[in-house]
């Protein structure tokens, strides 16, 4: 059953009483680059934990952290190549998991 992405990768308790995602402030207040990696480092921490605590809602918030650090980077480097491994990586887990339903 798919996860309704908005209510576990943007709960109400990011929400403040202000415009701005907590993402967002977190760019203003460490940069760009900083919210790069931060999104990097959390779809890794959501890769590496998936199979032992929540399963395929750990990849779905992975996967949104890819999204939002690619969209993020003007250039290639590094960052392209950990989106694209990790990515890659999700994809496989996700048809792994569709194949074993449908036995």
């Amino acid at each position: 059953m798919p996860i309704d992405k908005e209510d576990h990768i943007n709960p109400d308790h990011y929400k403040n009483q202000t415009s701005l995602e907590c993402i967002e402030a977190m760019e203003i207040m460490f940069g760009k680059e900083a919210v790069i990696d931060f999104c990097l480092c959390n779809a890794f921490k959501y890769i590496w934990r998936w199979k032992n605590k929540n399963g395929e809602e750990d990849l779905e918030k992975a996967d949104w952290y890819l999204h939002k650090a690619d969209s993020y980077i003007d250039t290639t480097g590094y960052q392209d190549d950990a989106i694209e491994h990790m990515s890659d990586y999700i994809i496989k887990i996700k048809k792994a998991i569709k194949e074993e339903k449908e036995k």
